[in-house]
């Protein structure tokens, strides 16, 4: 049986807001503010890659896209996007998503 996306989404913000966070908005997610939901969409785009077997690289890149549709012009650290990317790809073979 597939997990749900409801079910698999507490962990993926905690990689979104944990390992990868581009807005800094990890000590507001944190204190319970109501934009847990602010990665979400970026989020899922990434886990879809990596359960069509997109490697490090091509989860990153969807991490990068997302950072630049938010308007930062300078994307976030490289070390960040990779560790994310590593998480979303092991939490994707864990679960047997896809």
């Amino acid at each position: 049986m597939k997990p749900d996306m409801r079910d698999l989404l507490p962990k993926l913000r905690q990689i979104g807001f944990g390992s990868w966070d581009p807005l800094g908005l990890s000590k507001t997610w944190a204190d319970g503010e109501a934009m847990a939901d602010e990665y979400d969409r970026f989020l899922i785009s990434a886990l879809g890659k990596a359960v069509n077997r997109g490697g490090t690289d091509a989860v990153c890149e969807v991490l990068r896209e997302a950072e630049v549709r938010m308007g930062l012009v300078d994307d976030g650290p490289a070390d960040c996007r990779e560790r994310a990317a590593r998480e979303i790809l092991e939490f994707a073979c864990r679960h047997a998503v896809g």
